[in-house]
């Protein structure tokens, strides 16, 4: 049987056909009315959802790329890295729960508990804080600044919590390995962001400043024109800095600056030590510091102290004034003046010491620091000349040391009183560097040497010295009779009973140092200030007194602690262990020749025989080993060194522990670094007491602590 075939009649076929044909036709129309509409305000507006098409259509086929320099390193004179780049990170979080990663898994906060009490851990947020900013409406938050600018290494334990929803953006930064060391002359960076968005690092104090085109290097830029490289700029990394700070001294002087001031609690305080014959400055600092690596403190005190905040240096310009008085012929030590008050126009002058003490010369006036007797002695030379000296020294001008915002100082010199003034230190003001400046004329016979911070500049791909730091002399003030004088008499201040600087004596070590101290009052609204503590006190020394190796200048201002009664003994704590540890290091260092032998050779002789030449030649001895013969003597044979100093000799076998009492810390340390034991100590001064008693095994893993105290 055959299947019937339905038929669909043919004139509903044609009417179906043309009511989908006139849908379609609707349809296509309304499309290509929207199309068009569309093209019409893309060709009008000439952009799409706010990218502008012409711009996307040419960067699509010519396009150019940014390559960034990487910013130089700054490193100490050893070569340890002070300044270098690194990468940090901004936290946010997302938390629209829409967002879900291909494989469907979320990429928003699922646990806001969780996520809040392990961030705490790491960030400097609380629990709370963060499970408020957590529970937010938005699409995604971020955490104020305790989510910015996170170390690799926060980065790296947040990463490892495997929190959902946590996300990081990362750029560029400066990280300081020795924190807050040195951070004023070192300096600081922020970020600077280009119209195309990009941020680059650029230097806003200090060495970072006054570098940065060196340091920044030059973009590279790649373009191109569709798939094929058109031309290309090659970047220029960053030039490298290397300061003449000496790592060691530095340490010594941060170490130091912060026992000084936790006792002392001062207003500010700075330290700068410099090679006399060079220029070069070996350490530097200051407080209030910064660190330079916390990007969410403000330093509460922006100025470097070197060349900056321009102070009334005191007394210890009565040195420059000694000076000229003895330059000119002036000067007469022994001629006697009245001490205690001086009117000028009806102005006084009085001395710091008290009220009226009797006739004494010009030359115990300069030793215990007598206003009068350089109010007299400025009018002696007179003013003209006085003046021309102050500018013949480099006062009242910029250094020129390589610093950004360096300040000239200022005077008031219109009227005898203020003349006067200027003869020991009040009516000018001077920075640290000027000082130090002018007083390397003095130690260098005449000579006056500017300071500097960089040794070089080197190019890192060529090892091409781009900048070289170099000994520059600005002038000679003074003749070189006047100067070797200046020195003598500086002696006075150190050596007799009632001399200022006698807090500040090395003889025991052997040196012989020349110094003048100066206590400046603050002058506010006119009027100066008549308390000790609220005053500027410094100090000035070259060491040692014959052909000067070093020039230290400290000043402290309005401490508000007196720990010892002066401030001068606290302020010798700190400049004691940081000058001997620099003329003990320096092979050139000179010495008093009554306190200099020849060093015997001993290698070879037996431990004892060792022991007993080293003695009779006037210096103390420790041994490493206890057999056999000496293989190795600390002081090298037929060199002059100073008397009592410590000589170790090597020898083999086991060691054991020698009597430390009354080395100093200098001693202990060198001690200890040829063994490689570990030693920790507390206070300050010479050994008082030590924790492995003498003739006791020591090994590389003992720890031996020591007590340090000063000399009464």
């Amino acid at each position: 049987m055959k299947n019937k075939v339905r038929r669909i009649p043919q004139k509903k076929i044609t009417k179906n056909a043309k009511t989908f044909g006139v849908l379609l036709l609707v349809a296509t129309t309304i499309v290509i009315l929207g199309l068009g509409v569309r093209l019409f305000i893309i060709a009008g507006n000439k952009s799409v959802d706010g990218h502008n098409l012409t711009k996307a259509t040419r960067e699509a086929f010519m396009g150019k790329q940014n390559i960034i320099a990487s910013r130089g390193k700054i490193f100490d004179s050893d070569g340890q890295v002070l300044a270098e780049n690194t990468t940090v990170y901004n936290m946010y979080a997302i938390l629209d729960k829409n967002q879900k990663g291909t494989d469907g898994k979320p990429l928003y906060v699922t646990d806001k508990a969780k996520v809040a009490r392990e961030l705490s851990k790491v960030i400097n947020l609380k629990e709370k804080e963060i499970y408020k900013r957590l529970s937010s409406k938005q699409f995604q938050v971020e955490f104020g600044t305790a989510g910015k600018n996170l170390t690799i290494a926060q980065h790296n334990k947040i990463e490892k919590m495997k929190l959902s929803g946590i996300s990081f953006t990362s750029h560029q930064a400066r990280t300081y390995p020795n924190d807050q060391m040195a951070s004023h002359l070192i300096g600081n960076v922020n970020m600077v962001e280009s119209s195309s968005g990009q941020s680059t690092i650029s230097g806003i104090m200090g060495i970072e400043a006054s570098e940065n085109k060196l340091l920044s290097g030059k973009n590279g830029i790649k373009s191109y024109q569709g798939q094929k490289t058109d031309s290309s700029k090659s970047v220029k990394n960053g030039d490298d800095v290397y300061l003449a700070l000496d790592s060691s001294l530095q340490t010594t002087l941060e170490t130091r600056m912060d026992t000084f001031v936790k006792a002392t609690k001062p207003a500010s305080a700075v330290a700068v030590l410099m090679e006399a014959k060079t220029g070069r400055i070996v350490a530097a600092t200051q407080r209030p510091n910064f660190n330079p690596n916390d990007k969410s403190a403000t330093p509460t005190l922006w100025s470097n102290l070197l060349d900056q905040g321009a102070f009334e240096p005191g007394s210890t310009m009565k040195g420059i004034t000694l000076a000229a008085a003895i330059d000119t012929g002036k000067w007469q030590p022994n001629a006697t003046f009245q001490s205690g008050t001086y009117l000028i126009d009806g102005k006084e002058v009085t001395d710091s010491f008290g009220n009226d003490q009797g006739q004494m010369t010009y030359r115990e006036g300069f030793w215990r620091s007598s206003n009068v007797a350089f109010a007299k002695t400025e009018q002696k030379i007179g003013s003209k000349t006085w003046k021309n000296y102050l500018e013949k020294f480099k006062f009242l001008q910029s250094t020129q040391s390589g610093l950004n915002g360096e300040e000239a100082g200022s005077i008031s010199f219109s009227y005898a009183i203020d003349q006067a003034n200027t003869a020991f230190g009040q009516a000018i003001r001077v920075t640290p560097l000027q000082m130090i400046q002018a007083y390397s004329a003095i130690a260098n016979n005449g000579k006056e040497i500017r300071p500097y911070f960089i040794d070089k500049i080197v190019n890192p791909s060529t090892g091409e010295i781009v900048k070289q730091g170099k000994t520059k002399t600005v002038g000679h003030p003074i003749k070189a009779s006047t100067a070797k004088q200046v020195r003598k008499y500086m002696i006075d201040v150190v050596n007799k009973s009632d001399g200022t600087a006698k807090e500040f004596d090395l003889s025991d070590y052997g040196y012989q140092i020349a110094a003048k101290t100066g206590t400046a009052q603050i002058s506010e609204n006119g009027q100066y200030s008549q308390t000790y503590k609220d005053a500027i006190h410094s100090v000035m020394v070259l060491a040692p007194e014959k052909n000067p190796k070093y020039i230290f200048y400290m000043a402290v201002k309005q401490p508000s602690k007196l720990p010892d009664g002066d401030i001068q003994p606290t302020m010798s704590k700190l400049f004691k262990p940081l000058m001997l540890q620099a003329l003990n290091d320096s092979d050139s260092a000179v010495k008093s020749k009554t306190t200099k032998q020849t060093v015997p050779s001993v290698v070879g002789q037996s431990i004892s025989s060792a022991k007993s030449t080293m003695t009779k030649a006037g210096f103390r001895v420790a041994v490493v080993g206890s057999k056999g013969k000496i293989t190795n003597q600390s002081l090298l044979a037929n060199q002059k060194s100073l008397t009592n100093q410590l000589v170790i000799l090597t020898a083999k076998g086991s060691t054991y522990m020698p009597n430390m009492i009354g080395w100093s810390l200098v001693d202990a340390q060198t001690f200890a670094n040829k063994i490689g034991f570990k030693l920790t100590w507390k206070g300050s001064g010479f050994i008082s007491s030590q924790s492995i008693a003498e003739n006791q095994l020591i090994v590389k893993s003992s720890v031996v602590s020591i007590a340090l105290k000063e000399k009464e």
